[in-house]
């Protein structure tokens, strides 16, 4: 009969279980312990090109070299690689005598997220370590299982109660192990109230209070009414603005009446624009009129990123009475970002057949379109357009007049909402077949445009399965000759959105293509960034200094270096811009969809997005990175371990927080 996990997990065990592979680690004679990391060394290259090119054989090979130092590098490469077949093989290297490489081995295997090594995992733990049991390799161990678990091991994380505030690793793999449940939909109680106990401890480091606080603001279906007390005293007091903007997404996704009091209190007293954000956000979850008077004075807020989240609740939680003064704002010298969506507030919250005066307003806003200096602009009137279901033929026309794909795409997006919109089938009755067929009209000649940001928004609309478009679409001919038209492995994420289109309507199961190797790492322009080079972005909003981080992610930063030589990024705009998460550019189209005809791997070793203005490479899932790049405004722990981190500011969040979508890179000094 085999043992509760709770008696086997962990510092609650006696003694460790220890599985001795010796043949698999180098003699213990004379070890050598030092890692030392310099990509000027010819075999630390070659290292890293097998992990380049997924070289899972080449990698083992460096499993027993004497040296520590390409041991640790070679078990790293697999965090980035997420190959569950590495599991033995990494399971042997938690028994190297180099910490730091049993680290990178349990990190790893947490990294693959394969259910078939936690039970090893846990007999793994050193809970009788001869140095000290608050090291990295347990701290990892329990990161690990977080990523690989089931339900039980979580109530043993989270009844662990032994550990010390100084055992600073220990709380942090532990917090990180219950978070990790938590985005993969597994929950307890008990891991509620452990992380709850967390984050209100001021004498426990910051890192384990985040991850905790995390944890809350992104928990399902457990209630926090019970800990109102603790919540509120955190949003009210506590020093640091990361944990208040998580405790304050916590109470809005909770939706419990409890919070709605703290939180309408915060919006006053709070100074940091990205907390108030995430205030604004919460109380959308709230009842209209609850939240209204608070939130109005906010639509004149001189930060832009608190308006338009304002405006934004306004669009999705309006009331039909308050449609006058929603119509009000159209007539204020407000910014696009405020009144696109206070248009569409508009349309959006009045009654459905109100069509004379629905009309009428449309053509105000089909006036701030075509008057509109900015495609984003021009992009959010479009949308605002679409909170109307009967607009679907204004929004037909206008899409086949528009010549930006930027502003087409947006059209495009607004018929998927007005297919979405709960009204759909009321406005339309009988007749709604022949509107469907309409709209279907226009997604077939987005597929059939060529242009991968048409393509893959239409190909989106068409594989959500609510709208049932199986019955509609026998013929898949067009969808597949789209696909195959498109070129590898620049467009390989419209490539794959038809691809699961086309699986969806046709009942098969769609494995994602995979890029093959194709842009080898420049040594020779890597060997000219130094640990302290500074890349200095020039925006028309002002200089941010970027430190590359070469020795986190080689072939990031030598790919980015070279696109900044090549003065790649001189004149792209920021093209995506979300109020307290991340700033992105790089697109050479300037919707996002835009590549080069290479892509890069992921690198993902132990670094976290514990901290604001990390920069990362946008991809559209692993090893699918090229040529954009995001710069985030706060934490953003669920990014962890699935985005590189090529980058860090160190000069100019200030900048950050400026940029609005449309702002522009003048160019990129490098600074050696």
């Amino acid at each position: 009969m085999l043992m509760s996990t709770t008696y086997r997990l962990f510092l609650i065990a006696v003694t460790a279980t220890i599985i001795c592979f010796q043949s698999c680690v180098p003699n213990n004679k004379s070890v050598e312990t030092n890692i030392q990391i310099s990509y000027s060394d010819p075999e630390i290259q070659k290292i890293a090109d097998l992990q380049d090119k997924q070289d899972m054989a080449g990698l083992y090979a460096y499993f027993n070299h004497e040296n520590p130092t390409y041991r640790y590098l070679a078990v790293t490469a697999f965090s980035s690689i997420k190959n569950s077949l590495s599991g033995d093989s990494l399971m042997r290297m938690l028994q190297d005598p180099v910490m730091q490489v049993r680290a990178a081995a349990a990190y790893a295997l947490g990294q693959n997220g394969s259910s078939t090594v936690t039970d090893r995992l846990i007999a793994s733990f050193r809970g009788k370590d001869t140095l000290d049991i608050n090291n990295l390799y347990n701290a990892n161990i329990l990161e690990a299982v977080g990523k690989t678990g089931a339900l039980p091991d979580l109530k043993a994380l989270s009844t662990v109660k032994t550990y010390r505030a100084t055992d600073t690793l220990l709380l942090q793999g532990q917090t990180k192990a219950i978070y990790r449940m938590a985005l993969r939909g597994v929950t307890t109680e008990e891991g509620t109230a452990r992380m709850v106990e967390v984050v209100s401890n001021t004498s426990i480091a910051q890192e384990a209070r985040l991850y905790a606080a995390n944890y809350l603001a992104r928990v399902k279906n457990i209630s926090l009414g019970r800990y109102y007390s603790q919540l509120q005293e955190l949003l009210k007091k506590d020093q640091d603005p990361n944990i208040r903007m998580a405790i304050a997404t916590s109470m809005g996704n909770n939706k419990d009446s409890l919070f709605l009091q703290p939180l309408k209190s915060a919006i006053h007293n709070e100074s940091d624009f990205r907390v108030k954000c995430n205030i604004i956000r919460s109380l959308g979850n709230y009842p209209y009129f609850d939240i209204r008077d608070v939130l109005l004075p906010e639509l004149k807020n001189d930060n832009i990123h608190i308006a338009s989240l304002a405006a934004d609740v306004f669009q999705k939680n309006g009331f039909v009475e308050d449609v006058p003064l929603y119509a009000s704002y159209d007539t204020m010298p407000l910014p696009w970002q405020v009144k696109a969506p206070m248009n569409g507030a508009v349309l959006a919250h009045t009654a459905l057949y109100y069509t004379v005066s629905k009309n009428a307003f449309s053509e105000r806003i089909l006036k701030n379109l075509k008057e509109a200096d900015s495609p984003y602009a021009k992009a959010a009137y479009a949308r605002a357009l679409s909170k109307d279901p009967f607009n679907y033929a204004l929004i037909n026309q206008q899409f086949k007049q528009e010549k930006n794909t930027i502003v087409k795409i947006a059209f495009l997006e607004g018929l998927g909402d007005i297919l979405k919109n709960p009204q759909f089938f009321k406005a339309f009755g009988n007749n709604y077949g022949r509107v469907k067929a309409e709209i279907l009209s226009i997604l077939v000649e987005a597929v059939n445009s060529g242009d991968v940001g048409q393509m893959a928004t239409a190909a989106e609309i068409l594989k959500t399965p609510k709208m049932a478009w199986k019955e509609w679409l026998k013929d898949l001919s067009f969808l597949k000759e789209a696909q195959s038209a498109l070129k590898l492995p620049q467009d390989i994420e419209t490539y794959n959105i038809l691809g699961e289109c086309i699986a969806l309507l046709s009942d098969t199961k769609y494995e994602p293509k995979r890029a093959e190797y194709n842009h080898p790492i420049n040594w020779n322009l890597l060997s000219t960034v130094t640990d302290s080079s500074i890349a200095a972005v020039k925006t028309t909003q002002g200089v941010i200094r970027i430190q590359l981080l070469k020795n986190t992610a080689p072939g990031s930063v030598a790919n980015f270096v070279e696109l900044m030589n090549n003065k790649y990024y001189n004149g792209k705009v920021f093209h995506r811009v979300v109020p307290n998460f991340v700033i992105q550019t790089g697109c050479s189209r300037g919707d996002g969809y835009g590549s080069e005809p290479f892509t890069i791997r992921s690198e993902l070793p132990q670094i976290y997005y514990n901290k604001e203005g990390y920069v990362g490479m946008a991809s559209a899932g692993n090893h699918t990175e090229s040529t954009q790049w995001f710069i985030t405004m706060s934490p953003t722990p669920h990014l962890d371990g699935n985005y590189t981190i090529f980058g860090k500011v160190v000069e100019g969040m200030d900048v950050v927080y400026k940029i609005q979508q449309g702002d522009k890179i003048n160019e990129i000094i490098f600074i050696k």
